[in-house]
């Protein structure tokens, strides 16, 4: 059995989300809690489904798509921990270049000729 956790920077997105959109607009608010619903319903069902391309900090990590958001996980069978949740016109983690091993070597420099 899967288990999805949320870490406390993604919980505390999703409250103040929530808050802000049912101050501004309730029908938004809904769509965005059927939203994080079906994220959890895709998770739960395919651990996998999120992307890899993204560049993310965290090392396995993925990214799913949903709705106007992007919730970035990472999986370790039998947890899921969502580590971060953010609108997609948000600007997401950036990964640390220091750690790739393959910016030092001129092997996989593929901008060299």
């Amino acid at each position: 059995m899967i288990h999805i956790r949320l870490a406390r920077d993604a919980a505390a997105y999703v409250r103040q989300e929530s808050a802000y959109l049912r101050k501004r607009n309730p029908a938004a608010a809904r769509k965005f809690a059927h939203a994080v619903k079906q994220a959890r319903v895709t998770l739960l069902a395919f651990p996998e489904a999120g992307n890899r391309l993204h560049g993310l900090t965290h090392a396995g990590g993925r990214s799913l798509v949903f709705g106007d958001y992007i919730l970035d996980y990472i999986y370790e069978h039998p947890w899921i921990d969502i580590v971060t949740i953010r609108h997609g016109r948000m600007h997401g983690p950036m990964p640390d270049l220091d750690s790739d091993p393959g910016l030092d070597d001129p092997d996989t420099d593929r901008t060299r000729r």
